[in-house]
């Protein structure tokens, strides 16, 4: 009788144990899929029935990659400091013809 080498039984075992997580990630991996799936399908009834939500949630999410995109671009301050000018010159503007029109 042959005698099986003991790095044989241990690749074995490893083979063994590899299918078995195999086995049980597919599983797992079908019901996350099914469950995916549930979600899109209950998203998309609520948002066919609820269309003004659904504007509001898409229109939030605009603004928020908007934001986003320029924290990361870099001119988030520049367009800040001028919008801030703006409306600061536009504030001093008023008082000024309020102020006329009040004489």
């Amino acid at each position: 009788m042959l005698q099986q080498h003991p790095l044989r039984r241990i690749t074995d075992r490893v083979v063994q144990t590899g299918a078995s997580a195999y086995e049980q990630a597919g599983k797992g991996l079908t019901e996350v899929g099914k469950k995916g799936n549930e979600a899109a399908r209950t998203a998309y009834g609520y948002a066919m029935n609820h269309p003004r939500t659904t504007a509001a949630v898409v229109l939030g999410t605009g603004i928020a990659a908007a934001l986003l995109w320029m924290l990361q671009r870099g001119s988030y301050a520049a367009t800040r400091r001028k919008v801030l000018k703006r409306v600061r010159s536009t504030a001093s503007t008023r008082s000024r013809r309020q102020a006329a029109h009040a004489e």
